[in-house]
């Protein structure tokens, strides 16, 4: 069964919302951070040189197999970590879909609450940057640049049902 949110539940329902999309912005930034590393891990792996100094340029011929082995452990225990990772991200994303919000846009802090007035399903919709409370809509299949204050989109969407 799909909820349906009201303006008070939803804007009620940030204060939960705000620190996991903020842990999940950081989530997302330690991942790819992480897989820069794995991806310079992987050019040392085929080059035969390992980290000399604190930069990339500082590369010391070494052994290739010496060199492989380092880098190739080194690699895999950052595999662990951002599978890790993608999981806890997993988990994050699971629990706002389980409340039947739609988590548009993580680094806006972007989403959506789906709501019905006459007879008419749409979305309730807030970013970060919309303070404490949740003030726009939008039709459904619509996105972000249709939104409208919920006032005035109420008003647009009263009219009855053509065809009915």
């Amino acid at each position: 069964m799909k909820r349906e949110w009201s303006v008070e539940a939803a804007t009620q329902a940030l204060g939960e919302l705000r620190p996991l999309i903020a842990l999940l912005r950081d989530q997302r930034t330690a991942l790819e951070a992480l897989k820069q590393e794995l991806l310079r891990l992987r050019r040392l792996e085929r080059t035969g040189a390992r980290p000399g100094g604190s930069d990339q340029s500082d590369l010391q011929a070494i052994d290739a197999d010496g060199a492989a082995q380092e880098a190739l452990i080194t690699s895999s225990l950052i595999e662990v970590r951002i599978r890790a990772l993608v999981d806890q991200m997993q988990a994050s994303v699971d629990r706002v879909a389980s409340r039947g919000i739609e988590l548009r846009d993580i680094e806006r802090g972007l989403i959506d609450f789906p709501a019905t007035a006459f007879g008419r399903p749409f979305h309730l919709c807030w970013e970060e940057a919309d303070g404490e409370s949740v003030a726009y809509a939008h039709g459904l299949g619509e996105g972000f640049g249709t939104r409208l204050p919920i006032g005035e989109f109420l008003r647009r969407h009263a009219q009855p049902l053509r065809g009915v």
